[in-house]
């Protein structure tokens, strides 16, 4: 996922409508906006989900509503991508596109098991060609004999179905023979498994292993500096594990990206959704009189968010903030402020509330007036020792967090395959929608298997109440802070079991 363009996610993060790929990693949708169409239009060998000329109608369709259409495609989309054939529908309907280039797998694939598609000492050329040419041309064009050539490296895209037919057309004689060859499936993943040999011995070794379709093969001498450079091993804390992440859509992308960086296979699957409030006259007029407040309070990022939203919403100048004062529960929420150039005076050394009103209460003095920017529904402990302290308070419930029930279903198909290891539970408002899943009797059993990761005491507490054992709780309540305790906690069983 981190190979993802940043003008792709600016893309994905402004699109009404999205229309994806089978071979797409469907974290990518983590950008698109909650109220974005998802369309699947993938293919499998020999099943489209939907034709081609359907996929067409769709894009061109859509655009004419007046929408916003990210066509998303794995890799580069104009690299045997159909990217072309589909912008040229476009062309013909008269509608406005933009073509975002992508990283290909031809050649990022190869470079994440250690292959170089060129080395100015053995390959200065690089042939690409698909190894599942379209039925409709009548006969293969590919001049494979042609293309094995010492001084150039050949990669096969689309390949593995046809690998024993492509290896047979390359030629058998002793010399060809002995070129080395890479088969490379699951590329850039944490599950990525890679084959070598040699054109000679290739087909029976790919079928030993036991690898599956997607996969890349590479022909050339460059396979050999595989021995070098093979520098993505998995050798990773949490290689392997399946790690189930319930945040926000909008928020998992970080969390996912620092869990991949150990190893972990991560499914992000949305428990809860931000909904803004709908107490929109309330919101106008405290906004509108932000001159009355000298300090300012945020418990989360999500509140940040939503508070500079509506301030944009309602026309308020970001200059009614000058010279105000504000106070961040933890260094992500400081950070949000901080982008969005908002000096932040007070954070305290423990993420949770109990120790805001502890450093608000030190500092800020009891005659200020404080505007507290929080949920609907939050911890009430902030709220109520600034108002036993004598602090002037006002709150502002900008938001709440809501199950989302869509995806119940989903996370409990994959707890009864047994296909997650564990959860990182990062709210009680993620904790709560997760012990939904499960009814209240079944919900130990259900996770007595599973490493359930809490963000910090408050997380954990909430779980215990509602009967799932914790087995893992950060001492740092941040994404960093969880995956850490995760990665603690695997290497700690791995040397018990060892």
């Amino acid at each position: 996922m981190g190979l993802v363009t940043l003008k792709a996610v600016e893309s994905l993060k402004a699109a009404d409508v999205i229309v994806y790929d089978q071979l797409v990693n469907p974290e990518l949708l983590s950008f698109a906006p909650a109220k974005a169409e998802i369309i699947f239009a993938g293919k499998f060998a020999g099943n489209h989900i939907l034709a081609q000329q359907e996929t067409n109608r769709i894009l061109v369709a859509k655009a004419r509503q007046g929408k916003k259409v990210v066509r998303l495609k794995g890799g580069d989309p104009l690299l045997f991508g159909r990217g072309a054939e589909e912008a040229l529908e476009l062309f013909r309907a008269k509608v406005s596109f933009e073509i975002v280039p992508g990283v290909s797998s031809a050649y990022a694939v190869p470079a994440y098991a250690g292959i170089p598609v060129t080395y100015r000492h053995v390959a200065s050329r690089v042939n690409i060609v698909t190894g599942h040419e379209t039925p409709d041309k009548g006969k293969a064009v590919i001049p494979w004999k042609k293309l094995l050539d010492k001084n150039a490296t050949l990669v096969i895209l689309m390949g593995f179905g046809n690998l024993d037919k492509i290896v047979r057309q390359i030629g058998t004689t002793p010399q060809a023979s002995r070129t080395p060859v890479a088969l490379i499936s699951n590329g850039t993943r944490p599950d990525q498994m890679v084959v070598t040999g040699t054109l000679a011995n290739i087909v029976s070794r790919v079928k030993a292993s036991g690898m599956k379709a997607p996969a890349i093969i590479v022909i050339g001498q460059v396979v050999n500096l595989r021995r070098k450079l093979d520098w993505f091993k998995p050798q990773r804390p949490l290689e392997g594990k399946r790690i189930l992440v319930t945040r926000p859509a909008h928020q998992a992308g970080a969390l996912q990206c620092l869990l991949e960086r150990q190893g972990a296979k991560v499914a992000a699957v949305p428990l809860i959704k931000i909904v803004p409030s709908r107490d929109t006259a309330r919101i106008k007029s405290v906004l509108k009189g932000l001159d009355a407040y000298p300090w300012l309070v945020f418990t989360s990022a999500n509140g940040v968010d939503v508070f500079l939203g509506m301030m944009r919403r309602y026309k308020i100048s970001p200059s009614v903030l000058e010279g105000k004062k504000f106070a961040a529960i933890g260094q992500k929420t400081a950070d949000h402020l901080k982008k969005n150039g908002i000096p932040v005076a007070l954070v305290p050394r423990d993420f949770v509330q109990e120790a805001l009103a502890k450093v608000i209460i030190k500092e800020v003095p009891r005659k200020s007036r404080v505007l507290l920017v929080h949920a609907a529904g939050s911890r009430p402990v902030l709220e109520q020792a600034l108002k036993a302290s004598g602090m002037a308070l006002d709150t502002l419930d900008l938001y709440k967090a809501e199950p989302l029930m869509a995806n119940h279903s989903r996370v409990r198909k994959m707890f009864l395959a047994g296909t997650i290891d564990a959860v990182v539970l990062t709210s009680s408002s993620c904790v709560e929608s997760f012990a939904g899943v499960f009814g209240k009797d079944e919900r130990r059993k259900m996770t007595k298997d599973v490493v359930i990761a809490a963000i910090g005491p408050v997380s954990a507490a909430t779980a215990r109440q509602a009967g799932i054992p914790v087995s893992v709780e950060s001492r740092e309540y941040t994404m960093e802070g969880v995956t850490q305790a995760l990665v603690d906690y695997y290497r700690q069983q791995k040397r018990v079991a060892a």
